[in-house]
């Protein structure tokens, strides 16, 4: 087989710079975008008023997992990024011209893997660092005591610091200590390595299903790709409750019966296997999107 047809670093960097070269206004409008509504978002959740010094330490303070809920919600756009590769699978003229592209069919699937996948993701966590700096600060410098109508003098340890390693972060605990004048502790709790690494992959493979289960489509390619994850996971869902009647006589109705016991190193065994699919499904979702271009290449 003669490699330089299934890859040239010279025909792929072509390729590439046609794809900005020709949609590079929309390319800087959905940064654009991304970074104004990142920040509204984060600055709208963010407290400005507080409560007097009960709250320092209270249930209203914005801490890490506030952050990764948004986090994860924001996830939601940049899964409609990587849902909407290949645009000019959209017609069966548009698709003539794709695929008379002087490129390789592997070229052609990781050009668009590397500018919505790799590159939205980079650009992606750029962006809510940068946000979540800015809203931090401007939420921080406006932050008042309700009760003296002044500025609040312990605004920045009211607002957690957004970084990164929160993800690895499973729960932030406040203790007080038992001796005589007691003063909060706080302790963090840190997720198992294979849970987090799972965990973050099985997100990756919910992006990866969309980005190559599109190219099976036509027009709506990316809300038939939502619908038909629905679809996966409700049917999943029906098995489910299939095996618990067929296992466990005792379930009634839509019930799912599914025993919760440890594994080795206090592993559960639901987050093993939610961490197996996250490890695994990529394996098969990219060759899988890669054959269905190539096929259409045939």
């Amino acid at each position: 087989m003669n490699s330089n047809k299934f890859f040239s670093f010279s025909r792929f960097y072509r390729l590439l710079m046609n794809d900005v070269h020709i949609n590079y206004k929309k390319y800087l409008l959905i940064i654009l975008v991304a970074f104004i509504m990142g920040f509204v978002f984060l600055y709208l959740n963010m407290p400005r008023v507080v409560y007097g010094g009960d709250t320092l330490y209270g249930w209203n303070r914005f801490n890490g997992s506030k952050y990764m809920n948004i986090f994860l919600a924001s996830l939601v756009a940049l899964g409609a990024l990587v849902g909407s590769s290949f645009p000019d699978l959209v017609s069966k003229v548009k698709t003539a011209n794709y695929l008379l592209i002087p490129a390789s069919t592997f070229e052609k699937f990781f050009s668009q893997f590397f500018i919505r996948v790799i590159c939205g993701a980079g650009i992606f966590l750029i962006l809510f660092w940068i946000d979540a700096q800015l809203a931090r600060a401007i939420s921080v410098m406006q932050m008042v005591d309700v009760k003296t109508n002044l500025h609040y003098v312990d605004a920045e340890q009211f607002i957690e610091k957004f970084n990164y390693g929160m993800i690895f972060w499973h729960d932030r605990v406040i203790r007080y200590s038992s001796e005589a004048g007691s003063y909060p502790i706080e302790q963090i709790l840190y997720h198992k390595s294979i849970e987090t690494w799972g965990i973050s992959l099985f997100v990756v493979s919910i992006g990866l299903y969309l980005f190559s289960v599109k190219l099976f489509f036509k027009k709506l390619g990316l809300v038939k790709s939502i619908i038909s994850s629905v679809a996966v996971f409700f049917a999943m869902a029906l098995f489910m409750v299939i095996f618990s009647h067929i296992f466990y006589p005792g379930t009634k109705g839509f019930d799912v019966s599914l025993q919760n016991y440890t594994l080795q190193n206090g592993i559960n065994n639901i987050e093993f296997w939610l961490c197996m699919i996250g490890f695994v499904s990529p394996l098969f979702l990219l060759p899988l999107g890669y054959f269905k271009l190539k096929e259409k290449q045939l």
